[in-house]
């Protein structure tokens, strides 16, 4: 019987429900108890007061801390969201904190259009024409870790809008064995919220020209990330090996 119940749609949707209310809370939380050091707001400063449509990325391991960096007066964000059951917990967050979500993902390779069919797709784009903000975290649901697909490249260089990448670490923190060494922040503690280098794609960027885009900015969101992990004293975590490392 209890095993059946745990089995059903709706109870799994109750859980979710639950759980998403209950990380949404624990963001805000450490959102307003975190002294937050912002580098290079120069950076996001001419994008979100531009009031375009924006793609923003993050890595999977430090969603948690998404909010800490978007004010109400920005652009109202839309969050990607994997159709995984996971995926449900973090739709329901996105709800709790007024956020609108999106469940889908974007294509790994050689398409300009998005998985999670033709109504995913329309979202997506329609957010950005309407001057929204689509997040990404690109190594999500399951990885690899830290590594860039060409996704949101394309959706770019479909949409006209700028990639803005941003990072974030946190003194007080407890890490986990994960597939992305996931960061959970603890309130009450030091905070730093990095902004990466804006980047637009082309029109008309073939496929050499996105490759490069996209090693690009992977290169350079590990790379702040690292240093800002070695500010607050912790190893900084390594991309997953590439298939031709291995």
């Amino acid at each position: 019987m209890f095993k059946r119940l745990m089995r059903s749609s709706w109870m799994a949707a109750v859980i979710a429900w639950f759980l998403g209310g209950l990380v949404a809370a624990y963001m805000t939380l450490v959102k307003y108890t975190t002294r937050w050091e912002v580098e290079h707001a120069s950076r996001a400063a001419p994008i979100i007061a531009g009031r375009d449509g924006v793609i923003a990325l993050t890595w999977h391991s430090r969603f948690l801390m998404l909010t800490s960096a978007w004010k109400r007066s920005y652009a109202l964000p839309h969050v990607l969201i994997s159709r995984s059951r996971d995926g449900a917990i973090v739709a329901w967050t996105c709800r709790f904190l007024g956020l609108r979500s999106i469940r889908g993902s974007t294509k790994k390779a050689g398409s300009d259009r998005a998985k999670g069919g033709e109504k995913a797709s329309r979202d997506i784009v329609g957010a950005i024409e309407r001057g929204g903000c689509i997040v990404i975290t690109p190594d999500g649901p399951r990885g690899p870790r830290q590594r860039l697909g060409d996704g949101p490249l394309r959706l770019a260089k479909m949409t006209g809008a700028p990639i803005l990448p941003c990072l974030f670490a946190v003194k007080s923190r407890k890490q986990f064995n994960s597939w992305d060494r996931f960061v959970l922040p603890l309130p009450f503690g030091r905070g730093k919220i990095i902004w990466g280098t804006p980047v637009r794609v082309e029109a008309d960027a073939d496929d050499a020209k996105i490759d490069a885009l996209r090693m690009a900015i992977e290169t350079e969101m590990n790379a702040l990330l690292a240093h800002a992990d070695r500010d607050f004293g912790h190893v900084p975590v390594e991309p997953a090996p590439k298939k031709s490392d291995l």
